[in-house]
């Protein structure tokens, strides 16, 4: 028997499986036909192998079925699997509707009481059957204003206003002499300091003695101005907020406020 009558006949023997089940037995013995013979076995040699080509069909039905119990073994417990994670998922789905079940009962319970709530309130403003007026309107009036009785504080702040006038705008005036005084030293200090320092540093090619002391000069006034600036206007910002609150403070005074 040639290798070509063994491999029809194996087909012959394969016709209960699939066409492509089929082709990968053939090619397989094909593949180890070919090795055989490069390796130096006869044709004969490689079929005694081999084996009848019907027992060669049994043993890879054989091997088939085997496959096919192992398949629908795993099968069967991957559909047991699905089974069991379809009633997790299930159970799952029931204890969220019972949840969104619950929160909607809470949800109406809420709505129910805020609106027995409101009713209350809405009987508390109705009106009392007995007199025939609305309950709110049995409210004391507010007290009245006093106000009204401070005119003549206002008119005597008016009038010394009036009668101090001068000297306040001495007082004015002086205080915006002061402020331009406080504002205008450290400023001066500050151009001296510098002009010293620009001179020294000229004197020091001329006269080294006379420069570096000139020098020293210019930065002892830079550097005081630089220290005196922030305390002046820190002065200034103090003395307007005093005149301000004392003024405030005489005013509340004759229109009868309380000042604390």
């Amino acid at each position: 028997m040639t290798y070509n009558e063994w491999r029809d006949e194996l087909k012959s023997n394969l016709l209960c499986v699939s066409d492509s089940e089929r082709r990968r037995v053939l090619d397989y013995y094909a593949e180890a036909y070919a090795d055989r013979r490069d390796a130096g076995f006869t044709e004969r040699e490689i079929i005694e192998e081999f084996g009848a080509p019907y027992d060669a069909a049994q043993r890879i039905l054989s091997e088939n079925r085997e496959e096919y119990n192992t398949y629908s073994a795993n099968e069967g417990n991957q559909t047991a699997r699905d089974n069991r994670r379809d009633e997790r998922r299930e159970a799952r789905e029931q204890r969220k509707t019972e949840r969104e079940r619950e929160r909607e009962y809470e949800r109406a319970r809420r709505h129910e009481d805020s609106a027995r709530r409101h009713e209350e309130r809405k009987a508390d403003y109705r009106y009392d059957d007995y007199d025939g007026y609305d309950n709110r309107r049995s409210a004391p009036p507010p007290p009245p204003s006093n106000n009204g009785g401070n005119g003549g504080y206002t008119f005597i702040f008016v009038l010394l206003c009036i009668i101090f006038c001068v000297p306040l705008f001495g007082l004015i005036a002086g205080m915006i002499g002061i402020t331009i005084g406080f504002c205008a030293a450290p400023f001066g200090l500050l151009i001296s300091g510098v002009a010293m320092i620009g001179s020294g540093i000229g004197e020091l090619f001329t006269n080294v003695a006379s420069g570096a002391v000139t020098l020293g000069a210019g930065i002892v006034l830079f550097g005081i101005s630089l220290i005196i600036m922030p305390l002046f206007f820190q002065l200034v910002k103090l003395m307007w907020k005093l005149f301000k609150n004392f003024f405030v403070w005489l005013k509340n005074l004759f229109c009868g406020r309380r000042t604390y």
